[in-house]
């Protein structure tokens, strides 16, 4: 039960961090797009990137014991998580397989859908 993904903040070839989210992909897309717009100062920086959108994505369960979990991972090799995107901070990208766009095409696709309610 549940509805599982992962968002994989990808720092180089060979290194991420995973944040999971137990209930997170039914609104996944403008979460990302929320996140990603909340850490635009950071999108150079992964490190501080990575902290500011994983604190808006966890900003509403911060004490929760349950919800979200956090891991590094190697982003080349994902095939045990749990429905990965991955949002690439070393070229300004989000997607998974053949499907890619960058920060800013995901920020204004889906914020716009948040506005409209889609």
């Amino acid at each position: 039960m549940g509805a599982r993904c992962t968002f994989v903040l990808k720092h180089s070839d060979d290194q991420a961090v995973a944040l999971y989210s137990h209930w997170g992909e039914d609104s996944m897309n403008r979460d990302i797009a929320g996140a990603l717009a909340h850490c635009e100062p950071r999108w150079n920086d992964p490190s501080y990137g990575t902290r500011m959108f994983i604190s808006y994505m966890i900003q509403y369960d911060l004490m929760s014991e349950t919800g979200f979990g956090i891991y590094p991972c190697n982003p080349s090799d994902l095939g045990f998580i749990d429905h990965p995107i991955i949002i690439d901070f070393t070229n300004g990208t989000v997607g998974i397989g053949s499907e890619w766009h960058s920060f800013e095409e995901w920020i204004s696709f889906y914020r716009s859908k948040e506005l409209f309610g889609s």
